[in-house]
């Protein structure tokens, strides 16, 4: 090793000895590029070997799904169609939709529709929703739209807040306007009702930069609906819930309507457990 630096090769030694497949067939992958054939081709049958060794069925094939972009063809469509197949007999349905998921940005045309099948008969609506929300992003229009909104009308019958606020963010930005505004307004509504201090403050912090490049007249309401609620808590929940929405605040009223609304919590503190 020259310069503290390793050689494409010490690499390699450095990943066919690593005990764990999943780790080692990652490292191989990612040795490959720097090789020349016919050795890379070998690296990458070694590394498609060891991923399929991998014990956990939804470890496995999303190993497979993050290998299958540097196999070449036809080897990756064939690992690709393994992958989708077996994905669809994952029992639990948050891993399957994560390896749909993971598969969409790779599938070509035909297996895009298999995996929207695949997608639509996830039972749980979060995971349906995210499945649905990745695959939604490699269509073309009219079926972008209409995916879409299968994932909307999924992540908008979550029964549980949080997750429910975090599948609505995270489709928000994908919708044009003004469906782009209304789900993020939801999404605020599901978050601001969270019980859980640290969920709540989770989701909110994910929400805010969203929420802080609207404008002014989307805000205004939003806001003085979110504060009454916020402001019910005790105050260390309050300020907690403030430093999340500091995005928002900012972009109502800028740096000094921050710092006016912090000094106004701290001037009534002694009456505020």
């Amino acid at each position: 090793m020259e310069g503290g630096l390793w050689t494409p090769m010490q690499g390699l030694v450095y990943a066919r000895q690593m005990p764990e497949p999943g780790h080692r067939s990652g490292a191989l992958a990612a040795s490959a590029p720097h090789l020349t054939e016919p050795l890379r081709g070998q690296v990458l049958a070694q590394a498609l070997e060891a991923t399929r060794t991998i014990g956990d069925e939804g470890d496995r094939w999303r190993a497979l799904a993050a290998l299958a972009p540097h196999l070449p063809e036809p080897l990756r469509g064939q690992v690709l169609a393994q992958a989708l197949e077996a994905a669809r007999a994952i029992e639990d349905e948050g891993s399957r939709s994560w390896v749909v998921a993971a598969l969409a940005a790779h599938l070509p045309e035909p297996l895009l529709a298999q995996a929207l099948e695949a997608a639509g008969a996830i039972g749980d609506e979060g995971s349906r929703s995210g499945a649905l929300a990745a695959l939604a992003r490699h269509l073309p229009e009219p079926l972008r739209g209409q995916v879409l909104a299968q994932a909307l009308e999924a992540a908008r019958a979550i029964g549980r807040e949080a997750e429910r606020s975090r599948a609505l963010g995270a489709l928000a930005p994908h919708l044009p306007e003004p469906l782009l505004g209304q789900v993020l307004a939801q999404a605020l509504q599901a978050a601001r009702v969270i019980r859980d201090e640290g969920e709540r403050s989770r989701a909110l912090v994910a929400l805010a930069p969203h929420l802080g490049t609207r404008s002014a007249s989307f805000l205004y309401p939003v806001w003085g609906e979110t504060l009454p609620i916020l402001a019910s808590r005790t105050r260390q929940e309050l300020l907690a819930d403030l430093r999340a929405l500091v995005p928002v605040i900012l972009r109502l009223g800028g740096p000094q309507a921050v710092a006016e609304i912090f000094w106004a919590i701290q001037d009534v503190g002694r009456w505020w457990p």
